[in-house]
Parts: C-alpha cells; sequence; structure tokens
C-alpha cells in the first residue's frame, strides 16, 4: 500500500487510519516548528488565494510556565492536506517571533470585504515573575483587522469589546444575514463564568444581546463544572456550539443560534492516528462542500489524571498538535469518529 508522508518539524505525518486504510488528511495535520506547542486552530478560507488558514496559539511548550508570553501561528493549505507554516502573526508591526511580549490566545476570525477581522483573547501582562504568575494577568476579547493580502503582518488594532469590569477568554464569531455576532466565556470578579453574546451591525459598535444561552456553562444540566473555547458554526440548517470542558468537546444545538440545548459529547476518548490517542481540545470546524472537518489539538503526552494542567508537568507532556476528523450528523446528533479514513475530492 502506498502511503503519502510529509516530514514536518522532525514528525513524519501519515495518512494513515486505524483501521490501516490510506486517508487524504494526515495525523497530526500540523506541529509548530518552534515550541511544538500549537493550540486553539481557527480554520477559514481566503477565497483570493483560495487557500485554507489556520490560525493558532502557538504555547511555548519547551518552556516553563509556557502559558504566557505567547503569540500566534499560521499554516496554510491548498487542500487541506498539506500545510505550510507561513509565521507568527505581528500587532501593530509588532511581534513575529516565537516569543512575545504580549500573550495571545484563541483567535477568532471572519472575513468581511478586503479584511480579516480577529477577536481575540489578549493579556498585556506576559511576564512569568509577575504577580500574575503562571496565567498572565486578566483576559480581555481585543478586535483587530488586516487585509486579507497580508494576514501574517498586516494586524491593527481596532477595539477593545468590553471594559475592565469583565474577564474574558475564548471569543468565536459568526455571521447570520442582519449582523454580526461575537460569544465568549466572561465573568466578573463576584461571578461565575457564563457565556457572553455581543450582537454588531457594523463590526464597530457592540451591543448586549438578552437572547437566552440555554444550557452552556450548566453545571446543573451538563455536569460539567467548567467549559471554555466556544465555537459556533452553521451546517445541515443547524447552529452548533462546541464547548471544551477538558473531558472532550461538549455539543449543544439552536435552529437560531440562541438558547443552546445540549446534545452530547464527542472527541473524549482518544483515537489510534499518531498523536492522536488523547481528548480532543479547543475547536474549529470548516465546512466544505455540504461537509465538516473539524480541527482540534491534542496533548498527546500529557497526563490528565494528575489533575495538573500541562504547564506543570514535564516537558514533553506539554507538547500539543493540531489533528483533523470528519464530523456527521445521525439521527439529528452530531457524531465524530475520529479514527474513520477521510477521503476529499
Amino acid at each position: 500500500m502506498m502511503v503519502r508522508k510529509i516530514m514536518a518539524m522532525g514528525w513524519a505525518l501519515t495518512g494513515l487510519s486505524l483501521t490501516g486504510q490510506a486517508s487524504d488528511i494526515p495525523a497530526p495535520i500540523f506541529v509548530d516548528p518552534v515550541y511544538h506547542g500549537s493550540c486553539d486552530p481557527e480554520i477559514v478560507w481566503n477565497p483570493d488565494t483560495e487557500e485554507w488558514l489556520i490560525f493558532y496559539t502557538a504555547r511555548r511548550a519547551l518552556h516553563e510556565r509556557t502559558y504566557v508570553g505567547t503569540p500566534l501561528g499560521l499554516a496554510a493549505s491548498k487542500d487541506l492536506k498539506a500545510w505550510v507554516f507561513r509565521g507568527y502573526l505581528k500587532f501593530d508591526g509588532e511581534g513575529g517571533q516565537p516569543d512575545d511580549t504580549r500573550t495571545f490566545w484563541a483567535p477568532a476570525i471572519i472575513r468581511h470585504g478586503d479584511r480579516f477581522h480577529m477577536f481575540v483573547t489578549y493579556k498585556p501582562e506576559s511576564s512569568t515573575a509577575s504577580d500574575s504568575g503562571t496565567w498572565g494577568g486578566d483576559g480581555r476579547i481585543r478586535h483587530y483587522a488586516a487585509p486579507v493580502d497580508d494576514p501574517v503582518n498586516g494586524w491593527e488594532f481596532v477595539a477593545d469589546l468590553h471594559g475592565p469590569e469583565i474577564i474574558s477568554l475564548d471569543a468565536t464569531v459568526y455571521r447570520d444575514e442582519d449582523a454580526w455576532h461575537v460569544w465568549f466565556k466572561g465573568r466578573t470578579r463576584d461571578t461565575r463564568p457564563r457565556l457572553h453574546h455581543l450582537v454588531s451591525t457594523d463590526l464597530m459598535t457592540w451591543e448586549k444581546s438578552d437572547a437566552p444561552t440555554g444550557d452552556v456553562f450548566n453545571r446543573d444540566v451538563t455536569g460539567y463544572g467548567f467549559e471554555e473555547a466556544p465555537y459556533v458554526f452553521q451546517w445541515q440548517n443547524t447552529y452548533w456550539l462546541i464547548t471544551d470542558p477538558h473531558q472532550g468537546l461538549l455539543v449543544y444545538s439552536s435552529p437560531t443560534a440562541t438558547d443552546w440545548k445540549l446534545r452530547g459529547v464527542i472527541l473524549k476518548e482518544g483515537g489510534g492516528r499518531l498523536l492522536d490517542g488523547s481528548m480532543g481540545r479547543h475547536c474549529s470546524v470548516a465546512v466544505v462542500d455540504g461537509r465538516a472537518f473539524i480541527a482540534y489539538h491534542v496533548e498527546p503526552w500529557r497526563d490528565y489524571s494528575t489533575g495538573k494542567s500541562a504547564i506543570h508537568q514535564p516537558e514533553k507532556n506539554r507538547r500539543a498538535v493540531l489533528q483533523m476528523a470528519e464530523l456527521r450528523v445521525v439521527g439529528g446528533e452530531l457524531v465524530c469518529d475520529r479514527n474513520a479514513p477521510i477521503f476529499l475530492p
């Protein structure tokens, strides 16, 4: 059997599935070339260059206390198969290196006209020696924009989406016929985290939505006391919202993108592909010709049984890779067999 392989960052990426069948999608699809901390993928299509882009949090996994000082990286692919590293992003002309003086996490990106708009977790404090410690200072959701022909170096500050009264992270963005919508995880200093929902008709002025959020972040319904990384997409006449409780990915659905109802869990059990043997984390979805492909990160060596975050585990345990699998709807439920081979037209 002829199996396509590519070498990237010292690891062999192979198209073999658990069944031994050749798959068009390699496993993993991408590994950060410097610190091997590829996390929080956001996959978007650029019709100008006819290629897929994956923006990701470039954790410094080969350092201690790596959750601060992280830039965002970018990889590109013409076919969802072979991914090429394009560089680390610059914001307002600064950055572009695998170490940053600021902290960026989990970009959410949408295109409008000739510009990409990014809604990203931003933390100005990135010194691990400061009082802010491992996680950096309070996070906020910050809006940047870049021309579509320069998604690496062209990012410029637009605005913060909220004031210092809210501590936030992990935005997701989508557009319907009437407006743009941004959701994110946020809390005040005396409240528990909840799903925040902002709406804009011009990408500049944002208002709070009073629409009900439903089951998301409701431990009485889900049984989970922790969720992060909300991601919204529309597929098969349904809006889907996926969150990361660090125990697989929780799936919600809604016909109107409000009042979300819990539907189940995917990617909780590890798969059999190369470096895919641990739970799926923080995801994004590409819908292509009516099919949906989920990109997610995996920490293949992390020992979740210790209860310790990856940052407090040995260097090898802190590494992360990006994987991709196909989603399906069966009996109205969203399912994902991460071991199934994927064949692209």
